[in-house]
């Protein structure tokens, strides 16, 4: 036999690569059928031919056909964690079609669930009696007659020692834990018995260096040393400290490196805030025109931790100056108690007033609610009717209010509630006896994803001999922003003898709108109010309608609407901003 010539097999060399460099790759399909959802999901993420045919270039044949003999046993598998344990399988691996291609067709038929014969599930130790713990066993699904699904044993093993964990037991663990499966009779047994060892107790309490005294600091304590360890407490600890406002930062450090015992030591990492906060902000409303806002707030005046806070507001309608002293209560979180010094100056198309007033409140968190009682000594002059007049009352007050909100800055879904009443008495240093009430209600309400429904209403009612006995600035009038849009700030009320609008004993106001969200931050609206404020029961309403557009800013809705008055001929701008609650 003669031998190729070293240049003639270069290129036979040559000529076969080019073959193969030409042929075309096979193809691959995979097929699945016989489950669905989770199971063929499952079934597809074990089986390894699935991968290897989607490869390019292909396996080889032979590590095909191997992946496929093996495939049996990675289907039984990823079956058995859903309790099914004798599925049917029909697979089948070939060549097939023109061109030819891999076809792997796996039919899966997955058999009798195993069901849950015996369950015995039982807590032992300290935290035996627990109802958080007992609470997570109620709940669980494994149950006699169930169908076994391994995942629901595996959630509530997790579920037990998130909670023992969150409760203090940190030394629990579990003495039994087994599933016992006879696939012959499709039947399991389920055995599960958590030991929780002791709860821990509160030990020292430690916090860090802070402005305020430690004794204002262990007022905001949900707990004390000797309490069970509950971890809700220690975030909700950290939550009434940032609250405070005078740390910027709070960490609650459970110490179980010093756990001795049952004892756990808690340190409170702090780190306070400046203790000097100074504000500016200028702004615009269609109401007040352009305004501008200058503050400063002391967060802590002292080691009690009294806070002070001032603020001047200016607009082109009112200036007003005002200082806040206050105080913590003994329990810092719901309690306030502040002293109060306000001086204003309001010229308005309908009030033409100064006044002055000092008092002092008590402010109380009562579950959802918040209680305000007040005592205010206020001195004001005004004129009406081209009639200068004075006032001096002395008016204990009362406030409940409630906001409930989904967010406060995007509401969805809420409401809000207040309801004031005032009292002034000639017997108690007031020129004048009055009595004065306040009910306002707004809500939100979802329609669908992408519309709300916003309803707003108000009634005031003042009992007065007469109503040039009531200082300016405590009648009532409509028409603005966010009363009657349509009709100008203040514009709506009883009139003088020179026309001008001098306000009344009584309000009613309501309003309904609605609006939608036709790309992100961004709605329309549209809307009707109605309302009049009046001085007699003679009550005649004045109704605006309109449509605007409000864009979700970070600091709140800011809303332009334009609305016409539909007694009179006219039209409104109205340019606002702020939460809707």
């Amino acid at each position: 036999m003669s031998l190729l010539h070293p240049v003639q097999f270069v290129a036979l060399l040559l000529f076969l690569s080019c073959v193969l460099m030409t042929s075309p790759a096979l193809a691959a399909r995979f097929e699945l059928s016989g489950v669905e959802d989770e199971l063929a999901a499952n079934i597809r993420a074990v089986l390894r031919i699935d991968d290897a045919l989607l490869q390019e270039p292909l396996p080889t044949p032979s590590r095909l056909r191997y992946l496929h003999r093996q495939a049996g046993e990675e289907i039984r598998l990823a079956l058995q964690p859903f309790g099914y344990y004798n599925p049917v399988l029909r697979l089948n691996l070939e060549l097939e079609g023109e061109p030819e291609q891999w076809l792997a067709d796996y039919r899966v038929e997955p058999g009798p669930q195993v069901q849950i014969e015996r369950v015995h599930i039982a807590l032992e130790g300290e935290g035996a009696e627990d109802g958080v713990l007992q609470r997570v066993l109620d709940e669980s699904s494994l149950k006699a007659g169930a169908p076994l699904v391994h995942a629901h044993y595996s959630d509530l093993k997790s579920a037990l020692q998130s909670r023992a964990a969150e409760r203090g037991y940190y030394k629990a663990t579990f003495k039994r834990s087994e599933v016992r499966v006879d696939p012959v009779r499709n039947r399991a047994e389920v055995e599960l018995i958590y030991h929780t060892g002791a709860r821990a107790r509160i030990g020292e309490i430690r916090f860090d260096p802070a402005p305020v005294s430690e004794e204002l600091l262990r007022r905001y304590l949900p707990f004390q040393s000797g309490d069970p360890v509950n971890t809700a407490r220690l975030v909700e600890l950290q939550r009434r400290l940032i609250n405070s406002d005078y740390f910027a930062d709070v960490e609650v450090r459970p110490r179980l490196d010093q756990l001795e015992g049952a004892e756990l030591p808690v340190e409170v990492g702090l780190t306070p805030h400046k203790r000097s906060l100074y504000q500016a902000g200028f702004g615009y409303g269609t109401d007040t025109g352009a305004r501008m806002l200058l503050g400063v707030t002391r967060r802590w005046v002292n080691t009690r931790g009294h806070t002070m806070d001032s603020r001047l507001r200016l607009s082109e309608i009112r200036q007003q100056l005002s200082f806040r002293y206050e105080i913590p209560g003994f329990q810092p979180t719901t309690d306030r108690f502040a002293l109060n010094l306000n001086l204003q100056d309001e010229q308005s198309d309908s009030i033409d007033a100064r006044s002055y007033s000092i008092g002092g409140s008590w402010q109380k968190q009562i579950g959802h609610w918040e209680r305000r009682l007040s005592l205010d000594w206020e001195q004001e002059s005004w004129i009406s009717d081209g009639i200068e007049r004075d006032s001096t009352l002395l008016i204990p007050r009362v406030w409940f209010s409630r906001t409930l909100a989904d967010n406060r800055l995007n509401t969805t879904r809420g409401h809000q509630i207040s309801l004031g009443l005032g009292v002034a008495s000639q017997n108690l240093l007031s020129d004048t006896d009055l009595l004065q009430l306040d009910l306002q209600g707004k809500r939100v309400d979802s329609l669908s994803e992408h519309w709300r429904l916003l309803t707003r209403a108000e009634v005031g009612l003042t009992l007065v001999d007469s109503v040039d006995d009531l200082p300016a600035t405590l009648r009532y009038y409509a028409g603005g922003d966010s009363s009657v849009r349509g009709y100008d700030y203040q514009s709506l009320g009883p009139r003088g003898g020179d026309g001008d609008v001098i306000g009344g004993r009584y309000l009613v106001a309501g309003s309904v709108e609605v609006d939608y969200l036709f790309r992100d931050s961004w709605r329309l609206a549209a809307f009707v109010d109605t309302g009049n404020a009046f001085d007699d029961r003679h009550m005649e309403l004045k109704t605006g309608a309109g449509v605007g557009v409000r864009w979700q800013s970070p600091v709140g809705p800011i809303r332009l609407d334009l609305a016409v008055p539909l007694d009179e001929s006219g039209w409104r701008i109205h340019f606002s901003l702020g939460p809707d609650l």
